[in-house]
């Protein structure tokens, strides 16, 4: 079995000079960069040149940043990546690495990121297609269940026809079981995928749905599946996190499609005012 990139730095440790050194750490710490980041970038975040770190890269027997690339996104879409106790010994490793304030610089990319995408003609259109849908499916997958179940109860309260699926009788019977002509898939989930997402994608697209993604940067099968890939940044240096800028981008989509609704979400909202008051459910 070839060694893992993470224990090719570690065994090389004696070869590099300082400012390699500073790759090494760097790496060691967040090791999905090298599966993210181009030789530019990890030069620019360390303050050293673009030289160093092809030098660094042809230490460990790389002589093109593309074949480390090719490798490093293996390890994290390979079965091992898959390993709760690895990722969790990531993780032990990189909190030792890793300066005070690089948590907030994760959550700040993360809520930049959403705001970005916001501004593109693309988000607009999934806006309108989850306001304007007769039904909307949302899904999450694995740990983003949750968000999916937050997600729909907030929409029911603006808008009939949403319902979260569970995906638990294994075949998705509450998406395919719907005959309206206008009809919007909502997927949510993260690395490491789910193998249903990629399926559920395209047989939903054959039952006329449009389908919106909101992933992360390790996703490789939204493009040629969902007709709007909202990509966040991977927070891999957190241990299973609940990741800021997706968290933040549902925020987002959720009260610009409640802007869309206009009147419609008024009328919707009041009549749920007008149950509340006859339940009494709150304080």
């Amino acid at each position: 079995m070839p060694l893992k990139i993470e224990d090719m730095i570690r065994d090389g440790d004696v070869d590099f000079t300082k400012l390699e050194q500073r790759v090494a750490t760097y790496l060691i710490g967040r090791p999905e960069a090298l599966a993210l980041e181009t030789s530019a970038e990890i030069a620019e975040k360390l303050e050293v040149s673009p030289m160093t770190v092809s030098r660094f890269f042809r230490k460990l027997g790389f002589e093109r940043a593309s074949e480390l690339r090719n490798q490093a996104r293996h390890e994290f879409s390979g079965p091992r990546s898959a390993r709760v106790g690895d990722r969790y010994q990531s993780f032990v490793r990189a909190k030792t690495t890793q300066s005070a304030g690089r948590d907030g610089e994760i959550a700040e990319l993360g809520i930049n990121a959403a705001l970005h995408l916001r501004t593109s003609p693309k988000w607009q259109s999934a806006v309108r297609a989850v306001a304007q849908s007769d039904f909307v499916a949302i899904v999450g997958f694995q740990l983003y269940q949750y968000l999916a179940t937050g997600l729909a109860m907030r929409l029911n309260y603006v808008r009939p026809g949403v319902s979260m699926v569970s995906g638990s009788d294994g075949v998705y019977t509450e998406v395919f079981s719907q005959e309206t002509d206008s009809k919007c898939l909502l997927i949510i989930d993260m690395f490491r995928y789910a193998s249903h997402g990629p399926v559920l994608a395209e047989q939903a697209k054959k039952n006329g749905y449009q389908v919106i993604l909101m992933c992360d940067e390790f996703c490789d099968w939204g493009s040629q599946l969902a007709d709007f890939v909202f990509t966040y940044p991977n927070e891999g240096q957190f241990f299973l996190p609940l990741p800021v800028g997706l968290h933040f981008g549902l925020n987002l989509l959720y009260q610009d499609v409640v802007y869309a609704l206009g009147d419609r979400a008024t009328e919707k909202v009041e009549a749920m005012s007008r149950n509340q008051e006859i339940f009494g459910g709150f304080m």
